[in-house]
């Protein structure tokens, strides 16, 4: 063969594997990704997805404990991954029984081999980018873990803010004012928060999990609980939480406290006419009026009025302490006989934390749920404060808050919360959260 002859042999051959390389990329190409095993009746596909939703802080809830057999579902087209690779794709709304070491589709009997020393990953996304998954007799956000080694822990995987889309309205019902269902956002992030990870958890160490979604922690009732009013409560809160000197402060709460002063952590206290005219230096005193508080609710600056030397300002934390008030923030003054009654802000509730009725109530008042926590959770020290989680939550808070403004809904108006109600009842939280660590 000439020369000639070979160089158009060699041509018109690589035009044709041009055409088949487009024609049957499979049959060409090879992969540099190893393909995943399948069942031969299954189609060869790959997800548009990962095992894992967008977090910013990843939180593990433990909704399953070595149960003998765990029975998942999905309600979008969904992928079972083990170490972050596809191994088995899952069709909406069938369920799949797993045992350790196998997953079953119970329909067909179409069964597939798991690893016993790797995390299984479930996960399945719809055409709005929602994580859902359906486990333990209810659907839940986010994707599944699933450790096999004892029985089968079954573990939600989710976004904070998103977990906190199902605490909220399980521990709060979602009809109360929406001042107290932020305060009760940012009780419940802060709780959260203090008990992640190796070292903070009651159950990471043993169990693999960071919280459960009951009493012992928060009640946490997954998707079908959430309501417009308590993801606005989340989103207007996102990535606040309560730090007391830096530290961050677990944000304990009941549905009541005590009698009706102690739920709203309020304490009064006479002092009579003639102590008060003795510390102030004001003889005839015709009114007490708090005239400035601090940022930490503490009455700064208290106007005395005499009768003779007109009004008179005093410290008011330093009187404060010399009346031997619970705290400096004092609320109201009122003149009752031969005494001045001081009504103030309890000393905190401890580990009782928040009142959930007092909550509300203080919110039907017209109380922000900035003003409700410190009122339920400052100590003596005044350093209470509300802060970000970190600088990704302050980015993402600021992100959100952008959104906020930009979005419309088809009427034209922001999303709004709903009216409030007291018929409801908080969750069965009647019992103080105890810190078991």
């Amino acid at each position: 063969m000439s020369g000639q002859q070979t160089h158009r042999f060699e041509r018109i051959f690589a035009i044709v594997l041009a055409l088949l390389a487009v024609l049957l990329p499979d049959s060409i190409a090879l992969s540099a990704t190893k393909k995943p095993e399948m069942d031969s009746r299954q189609p060869m596909s790959w997800p548009n997805f990962g095992p894992y939703p967008p977090m910013v802080h990843p939180v593990r809830i433990g909704i399953g404990t070595r149960a003998p057999v765990a029975r998942i579902a999905v309600w979008a087209p969904g992928w079972v991954f083990v170490d972050n690779r596809p191994l088995m794709a899952l069709k909406p709304q069938v369920i799949y029984q797993i045992t350790p070491g196998r997953i079953t589709e119970l329909a067909t009997g179409r069964a597939v081999s798991l690893p016993l020393d790797k995390r299984t990953q479930i996960a399945a996304r719809d055409m709005t980018g929602t994580y859902a998954v359906w486990a333990n007799n209810r659907w839940w956000r986010g994707s599944l873990e699933l450790i096999l080694t004892r029985g089968v822990t079954t573990i939600n995987l989710l976004d904070l803010e998103d977990y906190l889309q199902g605490v909220v309205p399980s521990e709060m019902p979602a009809s109360w004012q929406l001042e107290a269902l932020k305060a009760q956002a940012v009780a419940a992030r802060s709780y959260a928060v203090a008990h992640l990870g190796s070292g903070h958890s009651k159950w990471y160490n043993s169990e693999g999990f960071d919280l459960v979604p009951d009493v012992r922690d928060q009640a946490y009732k997954g998707l079908a609980a959430e309501a417009n009013s308590t993801r606005i409560a989340v989103y207007q809160t996102q990535g606040i939480i309560l730090k007391d000197a830096g530290r961050i402060k677990p944000g304990f709460y009941r549905a009541t406290v005590g009698d009706y002063y102690e739920n709203l952590n309020i304490r009064t206290k006479a002092v009579p006419k003639a102590t008060l005219e003795k510390l102030t230096g004001v003889s005839g005193i015709v009114g007490v009026t708090v005239k400035r508080w601090d940022a930490n609710l503490n009455a700064h600056t208290i106007q005395v009025m005499g009768s003779k030397r007109g009004a008179k300002e005093v410290y008011g934390i330093a009187l404060a302490k010399m009346l031997g008030l619970s705290t400096a923030g004092i609320l109201d003054v009122k003149e009752e006989g031969n005494n001045w009654v001081f009504t103030c802000r309890g000393p905190g509730n401890g580990a009782r934390g928040l009142s959930q009725h007092g909550a509300n109530t203080l919110a039907k008042n017209g109380w922000r749920y900035e003003q409700i926590l410190q009122h339920y959770y400052q100590d003596a020290d005044g350093q209470l404060r509300l802060e970000f989680i970190d600088r990704s939550s302050y980015a993402a808070a600021a992100a959100a808050a952008a959104a906020r403004y930009r979005y419309l809904s088809p009427r034209g108006r922001a999303p709004q919360a709903e009216p409030a109600s007291d018929e409801e009842e908080p969750s069965d939280k009647d019992k103080e959260k105890k810190d078991e660590e």
